[in-house]
């Protein structure tokens, strides 16, 4: 593969992730749009209802509304209860099928006509009354039903609360509620349709998402809302979208004057749900609906909607199966990342009017797949996040697409600026017109970028007839290839190390030559190139096979197009033309490390020592049988020798990190007394079977210590280690920590071990220094331990010392300063 089309792939990647994050970044906003703005969400089900108009409602369902012309007739509300005995009693010659009576009679009036009242909702046998949650003064929710008398008299009590959404509206209602004390009722229109179709309370079956009774299946929903209860959660059960025929007066009304007078014909409420309830604007029983509109619009309605016509749409939702249901969140956000896709698609391989064409498909499906998905499906479809993800993503995407091309010009006038002083073009007499619409922030044409390209090139291969004569006299080995990783220049010295003359070389790609000839490794070499043509310096190296081989180094670096950039500290991406590599003999050089690793090869002692154990004990493991006893203790062996020899790298390696710089320390101020809970905590198990006990002594008033937490956590679990594994069983290790005036701390771990002898205790920080009664004792331990915590301790400015006799135990210190240096402790205020 070439340099260029190394190049084109990073650069498909760059604009991959580019979209990828304002795709991302789109989806997040999609969220915060729909979580944080409900309310626009709310305001698209309000449009979808009213685009999909009114229809017919059905001919069984009446109300009886006691309307203003009622009031003006009878009197002022409230009337007799006599009154409404008597329109029940006319309403029974008929015989409905239920009567819904959306009137609270909480409170008692003359014992007769409760009685009277009573009497003619028993006389129906088929009346349901409501009951109303209320607040209480203790700020518990109760029932407000009607009179016990009145209760016993009707068939059935269902519940009238209806919760508006976050912007007044209603749109649901739950089928099932309960107040404080968990008295749980069915909703008023639910028991209503129970009686017109003797449905039995038992009949009754909650199912995830779905309430069965009956014939009846309604799609339902359980959410879940957070209380201002500590703990308490409040859960809206069984709760239904109502899917509303419209306006307000969609359904048939009679005036309940008219039924007492008796002007309304015989046989109108035969084998009907009759819903009597108040309509009059004095009365206030009306709530906001998704076809208010504040406007003029007669369609749309002018007016609140009565509670009883409200729950004449509920009667009608459920017994006509057209519940509304809202598709979940995340196939929304699903949908939405979909239309992203789509748009996101059209913008980046379409241009022109294909584009304009194809985006404008996508908001027509978006908004008539919807308004089809609603009237058709009865679906709420997630309108507000395609739109919002539309939206958004849109002049995103097209700003960066702008941007692109504005990019482009950017990196075509510096390539022109880079040719001044060298040879004159075209290109420099359109510099100052580029430079002036650059400042409008607008980018050039297409056209223009064709015309610079072509003058450019041209300018470019002269440039390269330049570069092949202040070449040809150096005495290096150096190689230069176009920005397509051809070879353009070959000097005499290169020819020699390749062995080939300068000819056969110009103008075959350099990297396929690499690697026809199994210099140097394909992808490495990739990578090494693509790297330089960012103005990443690489440095290879490679052997070429003879009798008496030889070992180059390859240095592979950009080339820019003036002098006046090379020594910049890092040039621009536009002025690269070519990738430079020289290559160096190095042959002395791998000689001294060959040397070098010949004399390291007497510490990888320490490595094939427990590799050679591990060998010949499982060796001799799979050619001979080996008693169960002693078959265990091998296996114990060879365990414990791969413990050291993973610890003995481990610790090597970190060892050397430190040494050497790679690892820098992350500071931060630490509590003393967690940072010993925590390496207490990570060897109890370690302590435990060991049967040593783990005691922590830090003063009251320690102060926090500044320090890198990892490894000051590995150093004190170091030694800690080291003192359970040296110390008889039931003996205690103390781990203690106190300040002193000084400014400094010192942590101390203390064991009742067997001691360091006195011969030993100026080596037991040399790497790889072990005790020779620890190498024979059967404890794996690496020798790398102590020479860890010593560095990690030096690094943080402090010292560790310690105390020891033989048999009597080792006391390890840690002396640290409480503030690194060089590091300020933030204090408050």
């Amino acid at each position: 593969m070439t340099t260029t089309s190394n190049w084109r792939n990073r650069r498909r990647r760059s604009q991959a992730v580019r979209t990828a994050l304002i795709l991302l970044f789109c989806t997040a906003l999609v969220v915060l749009v729909t979580w944080f703005v409900p309310a626009l969400s709310l305001a698209s089900q309000n449009a979808l209802f009213r685009l999909r108009g009114a229809f017919d409602p059905p001919n069984d369902i009446v109300i009886v509304a006691i309307d203003d012309r009622s009031l003006q007739s009878i009197g002022q509300w409230p009337w007799p209860r006599a009154v409404m005995a008597d329109a029940i009693d006319k309403l029974t010659r008929d015989r409905p099928r239920a009567i819904g009576l959306d009137v609270i009679y909480a409170e008692s009036s003359s014992p007769v006509d409760d009685k009277e009242l009573a009497e003619a909702i028993a006389r129906n046998g088929h009346v349901i009354l409501p009951v109303q949650l209320y607040e209480t003064a203790s700020g518990s929710a109760s029932w407000l039903g009607p009179l016990p008398q009145l209760a016993e008299a009707a068939v059935k009590i269902g519940h009238v609360h209806v919760s508006p959404d976050v912007d007044g509206m209603v749109r649901s209602i739950q089928l099932s509620k309960a107040d404080d004390k968990g008295e749980r009722l069915w909703a008023f229109g639910l028991e209503v349709i129970r009686r017109a179709d003797n449905i039995a309370g038992s009949g009754i079956e909650e199912l995830p998402g779905l309430l069965r009774f009956g014939s009846y299946r309604v799609p339902v929903r359980d959410e879940r809302a957070a209380s201002t209860i500590s703990g308490v959660t409040i859960l809206r059960q069984n709760e239904m979208m109502i899917n509303f025929a419209g306006a307000s007066g969609t359904f048939r009304y009679y005036s309940i004057a008219d039924l007492l007078a008796g002007r309304i014909p015989a046989a109108t409420f035969q084998n009907k749900i009759v819903l009597i309830g108040a309509t009059a604007q004095s009365m206030g029983d009306s709530r906001v609906a998704p076809f208010m509109h504040y406007g003029s619009a007669p369609s749309q309605g002018g007016q609140e909607m009565p509670g009883v016509e409200i729950h004449a749409n509920i009667v009608n939702t459920i017994r006509n199966g057209i519940s509304v249901r809202e598709l979940p969140d995340s196939t929304g956000f699903l949908m939405a990342l979909l239309v992203m896709l789509a748009s996101a698609f059209a913008i980046s391989r379409l241009d022109g009017w294909r584009q304009i064409v194809v985006l404008g498909s996508i908001l027509a499906a978006v908004i008539f797949g919807s308004y089809f998905a609603f009237r058709s499906y009865l679906l709420i479809p997630p309108l507000v996040p395609m739109l919002t993800g539309f939206a958004v993503v849109i002049p995103l995407l097209l700003s960066r697409s702008l941007a692109t091309s504005r990019e482009l010009d950017i990196k075509l006038a510096a390539l022109a600026g880079s040719q001044k002083g060298f040879l004159a073009g075209t290109v420099e007499s359109e510099q100052p017109g580029l430079d002036a619409r650059l400042r409008l922030d607008l980018p050039h044409s297409l056209a223009w970028k064709l015309r610079a390209v072509d003058s450019l090139t041209a300018r470019l291969l002269a440039r390269m007839s330049f570069i092949n004569r202040v070449l040809s006299s150096m005495d290096e080995a150096v190689l230069v290839t176009d920005l397509n990783g051809r070879i353009v220049f070959a000097n005499r010295i290169a020819a020699q190390i390749f062995m080939t003359s300068e000819i056969s070389l110009i103008g075959r790609p350099f990297v396929e030559y690499m690697i026809e000839g199994k210099i140097v490794d394909a992808q490495v070499l990739n990578q090494a190139m693509a790297g330089a043509l960012e103005h990443k310096a690489a440095q290879l190296e490679f052997d070429i096979p003879a009798p008496d081989p030889r070992h180059y180094s390859l240095g592979l670096s950009a080339l820019v197009a003036d002098a006046e950039t090379v020594g910049a500290e890092k040039p621009a991406a536009g002025q690269v033309i070519g990738v430079v590599v020289i290559v160096s003999d190095i042959t002395k050089r791998v000689e001294l490390d060959r040397m070098k690793t010949e004399t390291l090869q007497l510490v990888s002692h320490e490595l094939r020592t427990p590799l050679t154990s591990i060998h010949g004990l499982s060796d001799v493991l799979l050619k001979f049988p080996v008693p169960a006893d002693q078959s265990r203790e091998m296996l114990g062996t060879i365990h414990s020798e791969a413990i050291r020899l993973g610890e003995t790298i481990n610790r090597y390696l970190d060892l050397t990190r430190l040494e050497s710089g790679a690892q820098a320390l992350k500071l931060s101020p630490v509590d003393c007394r967690r940072l010993i809970a925590e390496c207490i905590r990570n060897l109890s198990i370690f302590a435990s079977e060991r049967n040593i006990g783990l005691t922590q002594r830090v003063v009251p008033d320690m102060p926090e210590l500044v320090v890198d937490y990892q490894l000051m956590t590995q150093a004190i679990g170091n030694l800690i280690s080291n003192a359970v594994k040296y110390s008889p069983p039931g003996s205690d290790v103390t781990i203690s920590a106190e300040h002193h005036d000084d400014g400094t701390a010192s942590i101390t771990v203390s064991d009742h071990g067997y001691g360091i002898p006195e011969e030993a205790r100026d080596r037991i920080f040399d790497k790889f220094y072990r005790l020779e009664r620890d190498t024979n004792s059967g404890v794996v331990g690496t020798g790398l331990g102590l020479p860890l915590v010593k560095e990690i301790v030096e690094r943080h400015g402090g010292r560790i010392s310690f105390q020891s006799s033989d048999d009597n135990g080792t006391t390890f210190i840690i002396h640290l300063p409480r503030v690194h240096p060089g590091h300020t402790l933030k204090t408050a205020g």
